[in-house]
């Protein structure tokens, strides 16, 4: 880590604030009340947890979700999401892409029998009507439902993957025929973009975004800024919000490097940050093992950080912000070779810090790039790809390439 890398303790808390501040804090917190049945989410039997689960609510529908969700896309253990379940949450990201589809055929199996206690957000990739009507289907089949809570357009990078004619089409129909009660969008790059059409046009009600302490930070290493930073991206989401459209976190514990130099987690603490804005209903967090489990629902219910917690976070983001991408595609098309600078980063990210299945999943992902991949990272002298937080992404990518090939 580079000597001059620091994390200024009054630059994070005012960065924490201006994203609070003046946002509105109407949020609801608390067991679900009774709803009729077609449209009910009934709290789960009170499981022996550190904590009772706290609610938000989410789309126009108002539904109740935990404010801790479980992010179904690392595991196909079926043993973990029931653990999930037993500790109180309500919430299960999954998509149609997970392990082949296999994933939602995993949630749909937990939970057959009890399908009313849970909410369930799924993703389809934009493409043609017919292919995504297909794909729909082939969603509900394997979920063993009839209907999907929140259905999600997957990993959108581009306006007409979010606003195109097929896409609004999808969407409307798919609520009009009751196969899915609020819906919206995913993205990892060019986010900003995205939100900002979002807001503009008011189609969308949901938006499953990368939001964490980490990417909070302005740039460090030298002070600079470039158009993707703390302040912009609170007047996104801010914007967004205000048009009615609600949040979902993902990599909300910047990439899940686990400890500080004294041991310490920081994962209930980064989700406690996340959720000090009202904006953000609730979080799809990846969990691998029992452990975090117990550790991520103690955020619920939260009333904010302590100064412990704060000092948790800062620790961390010193020890790993030169290595956490932080996702704002700022090198997207730009390597002359073609390398998919961005996608590498965040495959790399899965593989070595998520490891178990998900390393197997990034590595497959990662052989489907073909020459996008960094292959071609191997024979360059030098990267012309400049970071604006600072990762030095010519031995980075080359060590991506080792590892996810």
């Amino acid at each position: 880590m580079a000597e001059d890398f620091r994390i200024k303790r009054k630059e994070f808390i005012s960065t924490v604030g201006k994203s609070v501040i003046g946002l509105g804090l109407g949020v609801s917190c608390g067991r679900p009340a009774e709803q009729r049945p077609d449209t009910a989410q009934p709290a789960p039997a009170k499981p022996a947890a550190a904590v009772d689960p706290a609610f938000r609510t989410l789309g126009k529908e108002k539904i109740k979700v935990t404010e801790v969700g479980f992010g179904a896309s690392r595991t196909m253990d079926p043993t973990l999401i029931n653990h999930a379940f037993d500790k109180g949450i309500n919430l299960f990201d999954t998509g149609r892409s997970y392990y082949n589809g296999q994933n939602e055929v995993l949630v749909g199996k937990v939970f057959k029998g009890r399908r009313q206690q849970v909410v369930i957000i799924s993703k389809i990739p934009a493409d043609t009507l017919e292919k995504m009507r297909r794909d729909l289907e082939t969603s509900l089949h394997a979920l063993e439902t009839d209907y999907i809570d929140c259905l999600l357009i997957h990993g959108a990078s581009r306006p007409e993957e979010i606003h195109g004619d097929d896409v609004l089409q999808l969407l409307t129909q798919a609520r009009d025929q009751g196969k899915t009660r609020t819906f919206g969008f995913s993205t990892h790059t060019d986010s900003l973009e995205l939100l900002s059409l979002a807001a503009e046009k008011k189609f969308h009600e949901v938006i499953l975004v990368p939001y964490n302490f980490m990417g909070r930070f302005t740039h460090m290493l030298g002070g600079s800024k470039s158009q993707w930073d703390a302040e912009a991206q609170a007047k996104a989401i801010r914007k967004c919000g205000e048009a009615g459209i609600d949040f979902v976190a993902m990599k909300g514990c910047s990439g899940g490097y686990k400890k500080d130099s004294q041991g310490n987690n920081s994962y209930a603490a980064a989700l406690k940050w996340i959720l000090q804005n009202p904006y953000m209903k609730t979080t799809a967090t990846a969990m691998g093992n029992f452990q975090q489990i117990d550790e991520d629902v103690t955020a619920m219910g939260a009333k904010g950080l302590s100064s412990a917690e704060e000092e948790t976070l800062e620790q961390y983001a010193r020890l790993f912000g030169g290595r956490y991408c932080r996702m704002c595609g700022s090198c997207r098309e730009i390597c002359p070779r073609g390398v998919d600078v961005a996608t590498v980063n965040r495959l790399q990210m899965y593989a070595e810090s998520y490891g178990g299945d998900m390393r197997l999943e990034a590595r497959t992902t990662y052989a489907a790039l073909g020459e996008s991949s960094a292959a071609a990272c191997s024979g360059c002298s030098e990267c012309t790809v400049q970071c604006p937080w600072g990762l030095q992404l010519a031995a980075k990518l080359r060590e991506a390439h080792r590892i996810l090939s």
